[in-house]
């Protein structure tokens, strides 16, 4: 009688512990990070292109990427009486067969699990490193995280959210504001980029691209400044954020988007 006692005590033990671990699986959720190859925007993969910086007519990059005028003027919100400007970042979506090359060449995104409540960094760590925390700097309240790296590189949502803002402003440059409402309403803020490549409105999924880093506003050198804020109240990032390490597959299991056999 007690050796079934002890049995069904472990036993519940084992359901409470297996019952928990279900509920904690039930916020992670893959993750791809978008790269120079292969990005999102409304769902869709492609890529951000500012047509006047290639050599390649519109015709060309249509015809390169497998989809058509039609179909690129409906993800930009381009109406058909209206030009697609040379000067503006332009996404082309690809079509499946060039997506596959893509990853044929070991072009793809890397995949990992997320926790759907916590933030992920906002740059690769390969080329990037933290310059700036949170506090005080030259007798002001410096409000975020700097991270330093090379112009141009892919800047990412920390998390899924909605875009409340992206536009230009004063000593941040370019910048753009995600609203979480996943995480409590939380927002956060991607200062001095080169290019914005969302509007305010927009859905964004966790590791979709946002901008491209730059050196605009007030900086002393290419970097992002990332802000985490809820009701205006400025917030440590890093109590959000995982550790930046220089590896990020130290920090978690990573695998690269392959095609499927």
């Amino acid at each position: 009688m007690k050796r079934k006692t002890i049995l069904s005590i472990v036993g519940a033990s084992a359901l409470v512990f297996l019952s928990w671990k279900s509920f904690a699986n039930t916020y992670l959720e893959e993750v791809k990070v978008d790269n120079q190859f292969i990005q999102t925007y409304q769902s869709r993969e492609g890529i951000w292109i500012v047509p006047g910086k290639v050599k390649e007519s519109l015709e060309d990059l249509y015809h390169k990427f497998g989809t058509s005028e039609r179909e690129v003027r409906l993800l930009n919100g381009i109406h058909d009486s209206g030009k697609i400007q040379n000067s503006e970042p332009v996404f082309f979506p690809y079509n499946s067969n060039y997506t596959r090359n893509l990853l044929l060449e070991d072009k793809g995104r890397e995949i990992f699990t997320s926790d759907a409540r916590e933030l992920i960094w906002p740059l690769s760590f390969k080329y990037s490193r933290v310059t700036s925390r949170l506090g005080r700097r030259w007798n002001a309240l410096h409000a975020g995280v700097d991270i330093a790296c090379p112009n141009g590189s892919v800047v990412i949502a920390a998390a899924d959210g909605v875009v409340t803002d992206s536009k230009r402003d004063g000593g941040y440059g370019l910048r753009v504001v995600l609203t979480h409402p996943q995480i409590n309403g939380i927002q956060t803020l991607y200062a001095h980029n080169s290019l914005l490549f969302v509007k305010q409105g927009d859905k964004v999924k966790k590791g979709q691209v946002l901008a491209l880093s730059g050196n605009t506003g007030h900086t002393t050198g290419p970097h992002v400044h990332f802000e985490v804020r809820y009701q205006n109240v400025v917030l440590n990032p890093e109590h959000y954020l995982p550790p930046f390490l220089a590896d990020k597959e130290s920090q978690v299991a990573i695998a690269k988007e392959t095609i499927q056999q």
